[in-house]
């Protein structure tokens, strides 16, 4: 079957999450990815095992990393010693015939290494070089340390948007920055990809946890650039929701739904149907829109009461039979047994070299010609060097003489 990337071959210096995961998502699109790390220990994302492996006497218990899978499945790795001259030079030979150079190393490593765009460019002109930084590649902060907590999470505004007011900020959870930075930036390169197609030219791309952040965070962003100072931003408490009916209520069985009507006129007779209260259909303080928005901490304390009266499932029967917007708080259990997922193919099986199957993400977008599944699972260390390097060109002879000084392993 052809993939829609077959024959791109993409060079990857990449380190956690958001340089590794672009190129997974190019690599289960077709493209020949090739992993390039530190002989000594690689990519820090190996080593990284969770606190319940911790806890239950470490990575022989759970001897395979979900993440490490995630981040770096359908690519090949090589290892290369980058600070000695013998291993740059095998880098550039492979930069030479390559479409795409990936980075997220920080900005005065990528430079130390001489694998910055400009001197990548000169050695292939028509190479796409994409860089993710933490806060882009200019101003006092391009050299910070950035993880997307901090940097997507943080310093873009969202987490200041977020939680009951008074309390804690609410805290990223996973990699959830890094991942949706990861898409942008495969998105990005397939755009770059396309341009030089069109126009013959090579290009920089450049994207950092900063503007990633911001543009997920666009609505609260773009009112404040459109209303300045009368925009504040400011948290608000579920029980003085600018909308009664874009808020969360508990149910009976103490779970919790969320309502995501924009349109209160839309929905207010449907809804007092569904919870059985015709009287409210008239009621004068809520028969309106903006009536509902003014006196939402009266309406909000009222739907407290309904919804606490009957079960989530006992809700779902009614609220579905009236049409109404509404999701159940659904944990990740529940959603792996949804049937939306699996009757959409979500998940795909792949053999693991430990002799087991395993369940792996696809990615979350499909074609309907060109089949976009995990090729393979994420490799060794060095797995693939010795075949990288045959494949450009280098005899048995070379390959031991690198491996003896240690530029290879």
């Amino acid at each position: 079957m052809v993939l829609p990337l077959d024959g791109i071959k993409v060079i990857e210096l990449g380190a956690w999450v958001v340089g590794p995961t672009c190129t997974r998502v190019l690599g289960e699109m077709g493209a020949d990815v090739i992993k390039v790390e530190d002989p000594e220990g690689g990519d820090p994302a190996r080593g990284v095992i969770s606190p319940r492996a911790l806890a239950a006497g470490g990575r022989r218990t759970f001897n395979i990393s979900p993440w490490w899978e995630h981040w770096n499945s359908s690519k090949r790795a090589i290892t290369l010693d980058l600070k000695q001259e013998a291993g740059r030079e095998i880098l550039y030979a492979l930069v030479q015939k390559a479409d795409i150079f990936v980075t997220n190393l920080r900005a005065t490593v990528v430079d130390r290494l001489g694998i910055d765009y400009e001197t990548v460019a000169g050695i292939n002109p028509k190479i796409i070089y994409a860089q993710n930084t933490g806060f882009g590649p200019e101003g006092p902060q391009r050299n910070r340390a950035a993880f997307d907590d901090t940097t997507f999470w943080i310093r873009s505004g969202i987490m200041s948007t977020l939680g009951e007011p008074g309390n804690p900020p609410v805290p990223l959870r996973g990699a959830m920055g890094d991942l949706t930075t990861a898409v942008f930036l495969a998105g990005a390169i397939v755009t770059a990809l396309y341009a030089r197609e069109r126009f013959g030219f090579g290009q920089k791309i450049d994207i950092s946890l900063l503007s990633s952040g911001m543009w997920v965070a666009g609505e609260d962003i773009q009112r404040k650039l459109i209303f300045g100072d009368f925009e504040r931003n400011e948290k608000f408490s579920r029980e003085n929701a600018p909308n009664p009916f874009r808020n969360t209520y508990q149910t009976k069985d103490k779970k919790w739904i969320f309502f995501m009507m924009l349109q209160t006129d839309r929905y207010w007779i449907p809804f007092c149907k569904a919870v059985e209260r015709k009287e409210l259909e008239d009621d004068p303080r809520f028969d309106t829109h903006q009536k509902r928005v003014q006196n939402r901490k009266q309406l909000i304390t009222l739907l407290d009461e309904i919804i606490a009266t009957r079960t989530r499932d006992e809700w779902a029967k009614r609220f579905d039979q009236y049409e109404l917007v509404w999701e159940p708080e659904t944990t990740i259990p529940e959603v792996l047994v949804d049937p939306q997922v699996s009757e959409n193919d979500l998940v795909a099986e792949i053999d693991h070299p430990s002799g087991q199957k395993i369940k792996m993400m696809r990615l979350p977008f499909q074609f309907s010609r060109t089949d976009l599944r995990p090729r393979t699972t994420a490799p060794e260390l060095g797995q693939h060097t010795e075949e990288v390097l045959l494949e450009a060109g280098y005899s048995w002879e070379q390959i031991t003489k690198l491996k003896e000084n240690r530029i290879i392993i």
